[in-house]
């Protein structure tokens, strides 16, 4: 029942925003923390419930959108379907990473997924005939209904409401047969295996389910930017969208959507203080912080924070 009530909360909150602030950059930027949550939910399925480590989510980030924009605008398929063959095409690359997850464990995992992010990076750089290299890639369209183009706002219902169904699909997975035993596979893998557990599968479909949710991210934010180039798709991207999962709490099904949507807007509230170029000093220090004083991430302290609002507010009501 708590759970539901924030999940209420937070539907509420995304019906709300673009009704009361038509502010189109805060709309735009408000796009964006929304892509960099879905992301970051599926970095804390992957890291935080699984237990394997990926540094090269940008990777996946960058097949999904520049997957999206080929078929869309070089094919002239319909973005709906550019967006599900992006997924697709990155849920086989998290399929492919997860083969050495069989082996190698924590660092050297590490390790492996740092080098698929930078051979995906080489690769758009390189293959200027599909991706346009350096130069960019021009002219991916926004999304419409028909003929008509759709606003910022209703972009941003859409964003809202794919964030919650993927927030539900991790939420109905932990809580399954096959959740608990892939949290009994973080905990000890070969206690696990010894139980009869197949943990090769559990991995692939973690590699596989977190990759599926960046390559969705990277689709997403293609058709809201129209314009794609190499640099969003850097390792420093990849150690960004790590901070927003240990921030928001790896253990914690609103992790990803606390980090996603903080991390993102940090910026911003820098810059009222000029102190914008700042930002990656600010960021390092607010993981270390969290690291060491609030290891489970924001996510559960804002949430218990809504549940003693809400029961605040419900016994005031039934007082008076």
């Amino acid at each position: 029942m708590k759970k539901l009530l924030f999940i209420a909360g937070a539907i509420l909150a995304i019906i709300l925003f673009p009704i009361l602030n038509k502010n189109m950059y805060h709309l735009y930027l408000m796009n964006r923390a929304l892509i960099h949550a879905i992301l970051a939910t599926g970095l804390v399925f992957l890291t935080g419930f699984a237990g394997q480590i990926s540094l090269g989510q940008a990777g996946f980030y960058a097949i999904g959108a520049y997957s999206s924009a080929y078929f869309t605008v070089k094919l002239g398929m319909p973005i709906p379907v550019g967006i599900i063959i992006g997924i697709a095409i990155s849920v086989l690359a998290g399929f492919l990473l997860s083969i050495p997850s069989f082996k190698l464990k924590a660092f050297f995992l590490s390790l492996v997924t740092i080098a698929f992010g930078q051979i995906v990076w080489m690769l758009v750089i390189n293959l200027t005939p599909i991706t346009g290299g350096p130069y960019g890639f021009f002219g991916i369209p926004f999304y419409s209904l028909g003929n008509k183009m759709l606003s910022f706002g209703q972009v941003f219902w859409i964003f809202g409401a794919l964030l919650v169904l993927c927030v539900y699909i991790m939420f109905r997975i932990k809580h399954s047969h096959f959740g608990r035993a892939m949290l009994a596979m973080n905990d000890d893998d070969v206690a696990t295996e010894s139980c009869g557990i197949s943990t090769k599968r559990l991995k692939i479909a973690a590699f596989g389910f977190a990759a599926g949710l960046a390559g969705l991210a990277g689709a997403l934010y293609a058709h809201l930017a129209g314009f794609l180039s190499p640099e969003p798709f850097t390792f420093f991207e990849s150690s960004n969208f790590v901070a927003m999962a240990v921030v928001g709490g790896l253990r914690h099904m609103s992790g990803g959507v606390v980090g996603g949507i903080g991390l993102t807007l940090l910026p911003e509230f820098l810059r009222f203080g000029g102190w914008e170029n700042y930002y990656l000093m600010v960021t390092s220090l607010i993981v270390i912080v969290i690291i060491i004083f609030m290891p489970m991430g924001l996510g559960p302290i804002l949430e218990n924070l809504f549940r003693k609002t809400f029961r605040l507010k419900r016994s005031n009501t039934k007082t008076l």
